[in-house]
């Protein structure tokens, strides 16, 4: 069975002109017939869509006009090509201004001409449809897209909840030239180090500055160990200065994100208070 593609509908109220367009195209389409434009209607309701569809201008009780401005409310889709006998030319081109239908062509025709209009006219419908097809799937994929959104933004507040209340703090730092450079730390940096995690943005150092003296040698050996391979994973307990003055014990869980050559890109990993020595 043809597709629309392919399928037409002619409308005329003489047999003859259907054996005519019979002749002329029944070799290169699928052609289905009316003799007026209510059982056009009826055929398009119960067999469509079309890809064009031709009517006859002068036709009793609904004239190709008439016919093809109802097709245009119907299956806006579908191009329109009217024949016109010679006395008619200024209505089709009337017609033809306010969008009603696609071509007209006079009566008798030549069977190139009827051909080249079908073929152009089918070849929008190809280019009109196809684009619908792709503005619904965009339209689709537009949907679904602010629903993985949505989700995403109730699993990040849920996940902002779960951190703001976690005893750990989690965060990242830029491997730069050897160094870590702080680029990331949850909600919850205040409650263990006495800083808003904005003053990170202010001193990217700010964290590792702080370690106490005595533990600082030690804990960038063990992080410069890790950055060139030793171990991806490390735990370190040292101790670090609060905002409030004093030294407080953390214990430090990280871990080396490498490219595929090896390379440390990023330390992502957590602090936590650690248990004050027995």
């Amino acid at each position: 069975m043809a597709t629309a593609n392919e399928r037409i509908l002619c409308v005329d109220d003489q047999q003859e002109i259907h054996d005519l367009l019979t002749r002329h195209l029944g070799d290169s389409y699928e052609l289905e017939f009316a003799f007026s434009g209510a059982e056009a209607l009826q055929i398009m309701e119960r067999a469509g869509p079309f890809g064009v569809i031709i009517a006859d201008y002068s036709m009793p009780n609904m004239d190709g006009v008439t016919l093809l401005r109802e097709v245009h409310e119907r299956a806006p889709d579908t191009a329109r090509i009217m024949l016109t006998a010679f006395d008619d030319i200024e209505v089709a081109v009337a017609a033809l201004h306010k969008g009603s239908i696609f071509r007209f062509l006079r009566k008798p025709w030549e069977v190139d001409d009827l051909k080249q209009a079908i073929n152009d006219g089918l070849d929008q419908y190809r280019l009109v449809t196809a684009e619908r097809h792709l503005t619904r799937e965009l339209e689709r994929a537009n949907a679904a897209l602010d629903t993985k959104v949505n989700e995403l933004k109730e699993l990040n507040q849920l996940l902002e909840y779960w951190v703001e209340f976690s005893p750990a703090v989690l965060y990242s730092s830029i491997v730069d030239d050897g160094s870590l450079r702080l680029n990331y730390v949850s909600k919850n940096f205040a409650e263990l180090s006495g800083h808003e995690r904005t003053a990170m943005i202010v001193d990217p150092g700010l964290w590792y500055d702080n370690i106490h003296p005595e533990d600082r040698d030690r804990v960038a050996a063990a992080i410069s160990a890790a950055l060139n391979g030793a171990a991806d994973r490390q735990t370190l307990q040292y101790r670090c200065r609060h905002r409030s003055g004093d030294y407080r014990p953390v214990l430090d869980s990280f871990r080396v994100i490498r490219n595929t050559a090896g390379d440390a890109l990023e330390v992502v990993g957590a602090w936590m208070t650690a248990s004050q020595p027995g």
